[in-house]
């Protein structure tokens, strides 16, 4: 998809990759709409991207609820006049021990990281394909999707995998009308280490986090802008995967070798006539 004159909506655009993407999207020629729970920040995006000289917004939500993807997107397509791309990027994370993860913090990342993810999915694709023509939806995963071997981050890892089969589900439906992307980042430099500031009442309220967290990001983490231009590169490319550190080969390759070396060892003869499956065995 060439970028110019598309139009885009941006999920979690208040800062980080969300801002990196919105940026990245508006220098390939795109007007975007930044959406984000923070509105002064997705307000800031927007006037970063209304500077590159293309046509910008912003809008508050809350991507758990599904009635405000609905007024988001209702607010695009009235600010833009119709919409190509959506990028559902808002995460957020709760650091901390498997078992010490309370059952209030799980089910904040799963809203947010997974309910939030299907949410815009399916507002946007149902639009897309009522509205005709090229559309592309980006879910940001992680590294994590494709197990990359972190402790202290259970619930994020397994949001990250629900994201990517996500993707994967809905292109197998509906890849024929829409694009879609996973974006897999590893290590990048954002404020995703307090996220706990945006945690709602019904799960415990606000927090701060933990500043070594950001340490950590800050010395290691690449930088978001780098990470939109990638985006950008891989809807213009149609890349299904969208990747930022190439060392993540080694993680692609160990799950893949784990899966090939158990099924060889438990059907050491392949498959057999009773247990082959086809695509209509399949409900």
């Amino acid at each position: 998809m060439d970028l110019s004159g598309k139009n885009a909506v941006v999920t979690g655009a208040g800062g980080g990759i969300g801002r990196g993407i919105a940026l990245a999207l508006a220098d390939a020629g795109a007007n975007v709409v930044a959406a984000d729970i923070e509105e002064t920040k997705a307000k800031a995006t927007a006037e970063e991207v209304a500077e590159r000289r293309v046509k910008s917004g912003f809008f508050r939500v809350d991507v758990r609820n599904s009635e405000e993807v609905g007024r988001l997107a209702d607010y695009a397509w009235e600010t833009l006049g119709r919409v190509d791309v959506l990028c559902n990027n808002a995460g957020v994370v709760a650091p901390g021990p498997a078992l010490s993860v309370s059952d209030a913090d799980f089910r904040w990342q799963l809203e947010v990281n997974v309910v939030g993810v299907f949410n815009g999915m399916r507002e946007f694709t149902r639009r897309f394909i009522e509205q005709g023509g090229d559309a592309h939806i980006v879910n940001t995963g992680s590294h994590h999707s494709i197990g990359a071997p972190t402790a202290g981050v259970a619930p994020y890892v397994a949001c990250k995998h629900a994201v990517l089969g996500l993707a994967d589900a809905f292109r197998t439906e509906y890849g024929d009308k829409v694009k879609f992307s996973v974006l897999c980042p590893g290590i990048i430099n954002t404020g995703i280490w307090d996220a706990g500031r945006n945690r709602p009442a019904e799960f415990g309220g606000a927090y701060e986090g933990d500043e070594r967290n950001q340490k950590a990001l800050t010395a290691f983490g690449m930088r978001p802008e780098r990470v939109g231009r990638l985006v950008a590169n891989g809807i213009q490319n149609e890349d299904f995967f969208i990747w930022t550190h190439p060392q993540d080969i080694e993680l692609i390759e160990k799950r893949y070798n784990e899966c090939r070396e158990t099924l060889e060892s438990q059907w050491p003869d392949g498959p057999d006539e009773e247990h082959k499956m086809t695509p209509h065995d399949v409900t």
